[in-house]
C-alpha cells in the first residue's frame, strides 16, 4: 500500500513538473476581441454545469461553473425530493494559440453537495460533501463565435460518506481516490 501511494506521488510530481515547464511557452491569444465565454461543461476535473470564463491576463483565463438540480425519489413508502448541486473553479495557463484553436494547462476543483442515499441490505450510506481537486491539459477548437473545449488530466476526490445500520448512525468514512480525469464543454464566445 506505501508503494502504491509512493507510485501515485510520483506520478503527480512528474505531471507537475511537465506543466510548469509548459509555462513559459505560452503564445498570443488571436482571439482578443472576445474575452468572455458561457456555456455548459461536464468535466470531473473542475466540475458541471453551466460556465462562465473571463480573460484576466494575456495569457490566463478564469472559469467558474455550477448547476443546481433537483429530482423525486420514490421508493415503497417513501417520496423525497433530491437536491443537489456543484460549484467549481478552473485557471488556464495558455500554452499554444493558432488561427483556428489553443492548447493550455489547467487547475481546478469543486465541491458537490449529493442529498441522496444507497441502501445496501442492513447499512445505509449517505455522501453528502464530496470533493476534487486536479490539473490537466486542454484543447479549445474555434468556429465563428462557437467554442468547443476538451481536457484530460490527474485529480484527487474525497467523498464524506456516513453509514448507518438499521437507521442508527454506525461510523464516518473518507474514500479518497486518484485517477484520470476528463471533461467537455461547448459555448460561446462574445
Amino acid at each position: 500500500m506505501i508503494r502504491q501511494k509512493v507510485n501515485i506521488l510520483k506520478e503527480v510530481l512528474a505531471l507537475s513538473i511537465l506543466m510548469l515547464s509548459c509555462l513559459s511557452f505560452a503564445d498570443e491569444f488571436n482571439y482578443k476581441e472576445y474575452s468572455n465565454f458561457i456555456g455548459t461543461k461536464a468535466s470531473n476535473i473542475s466540475g458541471y454545469g453551466i460556465y462562465y470564463s473571463r480573460s484576466i491576463s494575456e495569457n490566463y483565463r478564469l472559469q467558474g461553473m455550477g448547476i443546481v438540480y433537483y429530482y423525486e425519489l420514490s421508493k415503497e413508502n417513501e417520496q423525497r425530493t433530491i437536491i443537489n448541486y456543484d460549484i467549481g473553479l478552473e485557471i488556464q495557463r495558455y500554452i499554444y494559440s493558432g488561427g483556428n484553436m489553443r492548447s493550455y494547462i489547467l487547475a481546478g476543483g469543486y465541491y458537490y453537495f449529493d442529498d441522496d442515499t444507497s441502501t445496501l441490505t442492513d447499512e445505509t450510506q449517505v455522501i453528502n460533501h464530496s470533493y476534487n481537486i486536479g490539473v490537466g491539459l486542454g484543447f479549445e477548437f474555434y468556429y465563428k463565435k462557437l467554442v468547443i473545449n476538451i481536457d484530460l488530466g490527474y485529480k484527487f476526490f474525497e467523498d464524506n460518506l456516513k453509514t448507518y445500520v438499521n437507521g442508527v448512525y454506525a461510523y464516518p468514512e473518507l474514500e479518497r481516490t486518484t485517477k484520470v480525469g476528463a471533461g467537455i464543454g461547448i459555448g460561446f464566445m462574445f
